[in-house]
């Protein structure tokens, strides 16, 4: 479990290929957020939920898919959990349809665009649109807690696919662009994977843009 001044994360990677889902709390409010719901991780996330004794507020999807969303019906219904997901992809969670394994429906409560801001006790997230990987993900930034979760935007050394239905290399290239404006300790939380920093990333992040080209 990582602590970012009063802000509690436990990284649950759970599924059939090890996608993230997080539990991010406030202590002090006994609240959560819930990102991200990969298949088979309700169960796992319901334990760190009973062990920590917090409640969670919603569950924020980063893009919707299959592996990002497997088990949203059933943590939505297990806490009566509002889902928010970006605007373009609140389809793919009211009908999901393809991927390796049948994806119960759920309703959206909340549609996220750019700028908006979600919260958990007294810590503050602002909606980053960074598309590229899928057409509608999101990134949830707190300059005050140094943290971003960024599903599949960004990895050590790397990024989210661009060869698959939906993505966009141009895209992908404006999100790099965007992140570079961050500050270098920002800590990001990724889809898959271990943790990194901006400033960890920023090199390889820094050629892409010099170049215009992302990599091979």
């Amino acid at each position: 479990m990582a602590g970012h001044d009063g802000l509690e994360i436990i990284q649950i990677p759970a599924g059939p290929i090890e996608t993230n889902a997080f539990l991010v709390m406030d202590p002090e409010a006994g609240e959560a957020l819930i990102i991200d719901a990969p298949p088979d991780s309700e169960i796992a996330i319901d334990a760190d939920v009973v062990e920590h004794g917090v409640r969670p507020v919603a569950l924020v999807i980063t893009h919707t898919h299959w592996d990002h969303i497997g088990d949203v019906a059933a943590i939505a219904d297990r806490y009566a959990a509002p889902v928010l997901v970006h605007e373009i992809e609140k389809e793919r969670i009211e009908r999901p349809a393809g991927g390796p394994i049948e994806i119960k429906p759920a309703k959206v409560s909340r549609v996220l665009r750019e700028g908006d801001e979600v919260t958990v006790g007294s810590h503050r997230f602002v909606v980053f649109h960074t598309p590229g990987h899928s057409p509608g993900q999101i990134s949830l930034y707190s300059e005050a807690d140094g943290v971003m979760f960024g599903g599949d935007t960004l990895f050590p050394n790397g990024y989210g696919r661009v060869d698959i239905p939906g993505a966009s290399e141009d895209e992908t290239l404006a999100t790099i662009r965007r992140l570079l404006t961050l500050p270098d300790h920002i800590k990001v939380y990724t889809g898959h994977g271990l943790p990194t920093t901006i400033g960890k990333e920023r090199p390889w992040m820094e050629h892409v843009d010099r170049t215009g080209q992302l990599l091979g």
